[in-house]
């Protein structure tokens, strides 16, 4: 489940934000007789969203948010720094929404269980976590393709025309070059002392201070998911 904060009310968003967002207008559901019950954290209906079995592939937000802040900090004539990123990384890079969604699917009676993966064994061994994953969906693994033939950045650069270059390269420029799973070497525990001195003299210190609350979030996730899958 990617970004599940796109459809979450927006009053839900901000409360307790340290950033609040601008109050963005929610679609309206055409569907009679289907509402949301209190449970479900969404604007979907409780029929729409709980016939979906929901993949969350977490990985620590010191390692995902990287590719996302030097993307965005840099780009000074789009993202001024400050607040206005800050406010992204409070959203963006938080599992609180997915904990939300992952909490209501558990509470929710006769649904599909959501499915937690690791993203860091998820590239450390990618064949056997989607082995794993696959059984479990009941999916063939042998549709399933590893390695794949590098893409063509400037089809990216023209389906984003109105992306700036940083944006467009700290986002999909790896992925278009790649020709497999790019596996990481350094992964391992976060020291999250070390993590919050290098973002410290990498940004700045108010960025850096948000790496524990970030952490909390994932920490939460994982406890729930490790409890649920015993």
């Amino acid at each position: 489940m990617d970004h599940p904060h796109h459809f979450i009310p927006c009053t839900t968003i901000n409360h307790d934000a340290k950033f609040p967002r601008e109050s963005r207008a929610q679609p309206t559901i055409f569907l009679e007789g289907i509402s949301s019950s209190p449970k479900n954290p969404t604007f979907l209906p409780d029929a729409f969203l709980f016939s979906f079995t929901p993949i969350f592939t977490i990985r620590h937000p010191a390692r995902v948010l990287q590719s996302y802040i030097r993307a965005t900090y840099h780009a000074k004539h789009i993202l001024e720094r400050g607040k206005v990123l800050l406010s992204q990384v409070e959203v963006i890079a938080r599992f609180k929404w997915e904990r939300l969604v992952f909490d209501a699917f558990n509470q929710f009676e006769g649904n599909t269980r959501p499915i937690v993966v690791d993203g860091d064994k998820l590239v450390q061994d990618p064949q056997s976590q989607m082995r794993s994953l696959c059984e479990r969906l009941g999916i063939d693994t042998d549709k399933i393709d590893y390695v794949w033939d590098p893409g063509d950045l400037g089809v990216v650069q023209d389906a984003y025309s109105d992306c700036p270059e940083m944006f467009k390269e700290g986002f999909h420029g790896t992925l278009v070059r790649s020709s497999g799973v790019v596996s990481d070497k350094n992964i391992g525990p976060v020291d999250i002392f070390h993590e919050k001195q290098r973002w410290a003299e990498e940004w700045d210190e108010e960025l850096a201070s948000q790496m524990e609350d970030l952490e909390s979030d994932l920490k939460r996730i994982t406890s729930k998911a490790r409890a649920t899958h015993r």
